[in-house]
């Protein structure tokens, strides 16, 4: 009996390891993303206890020093604040791409699993056709001429 063979199985394969690839490669993306935020969270979080702690200063003295010190780690803060959400803005609009890539790459492993199914449907139906032909051919033929299969040793 014969067996179903797709002749694009490989290309079948091909485009299901481009999808898997493509959906790796977004994991990473969004990795990247939340790392990201973490970093912007605790760079705000550092800013925010440095300000805590010059409030807590109120009414005392500060020395200039202090205070340029200050002034210059929030200004580098909000620096590195700024680039990471740079980073991060990036980081998202290559998120958005990766995922139309993705819906690309599984419209078409999908349109290719359907062509399979078809085909593959196709296929079963045809050799049931046959085999109704060689089942009809049998008890036409044993109908038909009785006596033949008499002579015929078994």
């Amino acid at each position: 009996m014969a067996v179903f063979k797709f002749r694009l199985a490989s290309v079948l394969l091909y485009r299901e390891r481009v999808k898997q690839e493509k959906q790796s490669e977004i994991d990473a993306l969004i990795g990247a993303r939340r790392r990201l935020e973490e970093e912007i969270h605790a760079l705000d979080d550092s800013l925010l206890s440095a300000a805590d702690a010059m409030a807590g200063t109120e009414g005392q003295i500060i020395s200039a020093r202090q205070l340029q010190l200050y002034g210059s780690y929030a200004h580098q803060v909000t620096q590195r604040i700024r680039e990471r959400q740079g980073a991060l803005k990036k980081c998202e609009e290559d998120i958005v791409l990766k995922r139309q890539e993705l819906v690309d790459a599984m419209r078409a492993v999908k349109a290719l699993e359907q062509l399979r199914a078809r085909l593959e449907e196709r296929f079963r139906r045809e050799r049931n056709m046959e085999e109704q032909k060689f089942a009809d051919e049998i008890g036409r033929r044993n109908f038909a001429n009785p006596e033949a299969w008499k002579k015929i040793p078994r």
